[in-house]
């Protein structure tokens, strides 16, 4: 592991979407044709309207970047309400100018869905791997939809949902289906292999968790933790309501 990991504390929500924005500015200059994951939820939504004032000032173009979703809940249809990817569309990918042949969703419809992970997998590699990971942080320290028990190694891969991200996902559910039970994500290793990562948290009710991803031992019960083997490829950028449990370093 190269370097540690970098922990940059911002004062507010606002801050934190727009140090996230800059990365991903960063990364698509240096990069146009990049490959690049951003997360779906509520924290990412203010780096989405950063990077979409950007496009529409002119100061970035994101026509030639690739982007791969994280994760899509099993059976889920991107037309679905409840799709992950179908949201991702509406919150940021159209409004950016994203081009459709440069979205890779994840086909969790197909009959043979570990076929269709592995395929996931080989177009990632075929385009070089992740250049950029944005990654949020999950009430039970998930991040993608790696629940607790993903190992480091893990790839795209079939996952099954714990209670409390069922209940997370029924707050907001439309009742077009039953609310799954599993979903397809994003790897531990996979995202371990980008060039950059960088973990946004924001609010008070993810403090407990950050401080165990950032200072307890690693361990398979908090994915998240597992994003120090980065070493300083990794930069968390938290708020201080989120840092507020921080063990003094």
């Amino acid at each position: 592991m190269a370097g540690e990991p970098r922990v940059t504390a911002v004062p507010d929500y606002a801050a934190m979407s727009r140090r996230a924005a800059e990365i991903v500015a960063e990364t698509v200059r240096q990069a146009p044709g990049a490959a690049i994951a951003v997360p779906t939820g509520s924290t990412p939504l203010g780096m989405f309207d950063e990077l979409v004032s950007m496009v529409k000032s002119h100061e970035i173009d994101l026509s030639e970047t690739h982007i791969f979703c994280l994760d899509e809940y099993l059976g889920v249809t991107k037309e679905d309400p409840n799709s992950l990817t179908g949201w991702l569309w509406k919150a940021f990918l159209g409004p950016a100018g994203i081009p459709a042949r440069h979205v890779h969703a994840i086909d969790t419809t197909e009959p043979d869905p570990e076929a269709a992970a592995a395929r996931y997998e080989q177009s990632l590699i075929a385009l070089g791997g992740l250049e950029l990971a944005v990654l949020g942080l999950g009430p039970n320290g998930h991040i993608a939809y790696n629940e607790p028990g993903s190992l480091a190694d893990s790839r795209t891969r079939v996952v099954d949902l714990t209670p409390q991200s069922i209940a997370q996902a029924s707050a907001y559910w439309e009742n077009t289906m039953p609310i799954p039970s599993r979903a397809m994500t994003i790897g531990v290793g996979t995202l371990l292999d980008a060039r950059r990562i960088a973990l946004i948290v924001s609010g008070s009710d993810k403090a407990g968790m950050l401080h165990r991803a950032l200072d307890e031992p690693m361990s398979a019960e908090v994915p998240a933790s597992w994003l120090r083997l980065a070493g300083d490829r990794l930069e968390v950028i938290a708020d201080e309501a989120a840092l507020s449990k921080r063990v003094a370093v």
